[in-house]
């Protein structure tokens, strides 16, 4: 192990992608388009970046996302793993340094040791759901986590890469919590811990999501009408 107490779940090759039908274990039976315009980002407009010979990688992917309207970038995490990245946002697994009591759940499908992948809202989630079904993931661990693009790219310093095969977004630094735009989480006893932190911190302004049973519940609004 790299790093104290660091776990990995299973460091297996991802599946290969084969046409087999995998049931969505986050939002059950119920259509994963239909549910998500629930949370669904409202229209931004284009992403600026201006003219300059630096990044010009990047600026060529956003332009491309752009064209697609894509609205925010998704990551997938152990939801454990969220209270930390909270704090000190999201890091490539050789960025990670643990204290001595701490864990963090390395999940390899987007996780890798000198960078992390970021997948469009509008590319398919089979080969996740595929991911998580052969890891044998329960479902109440799984956190999606949503990136403003906007942020992502004024607080990111070096050049984007992008994988026409995976449609994934690579970002080899750390990206900070403010870049986050929304959480969604099932398990119950995270939403509640996870909830307190956002709202002891007035520097995040971060959409907290519970999903059950197919129902997406904004835990952000209850919690401002109190």
């Amino acid at each position: 192990m790299l790093f104290n107490k660091l776990k990995k779940s299973d460091d297996q090759h991802e599946p290969e992608q084969k046409e087999k039908k995998v049931k969505n274990l986050l939002q059950e039976d119920k259509d994963e388009a239909a549910v998500a315009e629930l949370f669904e980002e409202k229209p931004v407009g284009d992403v600026k970046t201006g003219f300059s010979f630096r990044r010009r990688k990047t600026q060529k992917i956003i332009k491309e996302i752009n064209n697609q309207k894509v609205k925010v970038l998704l990551f997938y995490t152990d939801v454990k793993n969220i209270l930390r990245q909270l704090e000190f946002g999201l890091q490539p697994v050789n960025n990670i340094h643990l204290g001595k009591n701490d864990e963090y759940t390395v999940w390899t499908y987007l996780e890798k040791k000198d960078h992390l992948e970021f997948e469009l809202d509008n590319s398919t989630r089979h080969f996740f759901w595929e991911w998580i079904a052969e890891q044998k993931v329960d479902p109440n661990q799984i956190a999606i986590i949503a990136l403003d693009i906007k942020k992502l790219y004024e607080q990111t310093k070096a050049d984007w890469e992008y994988d026409e095969v995976t449609r994934r977004i690579k970002i080899s630094e750390n990206i900070k919590p403010e870049v986050i735009s929304w959480i969604l989480v099932k398990n119950p006893e995270y939403v509640k811990r996870i909830e307190q932190y956002l709202m002891s911190q007035n520097n995040l302004k971060i959409k907290l999501f519970k999903g059950e049973k197919g129902n997406i519940e904004n835990l952000t609004v209850k919690s401002r009408k109190k």
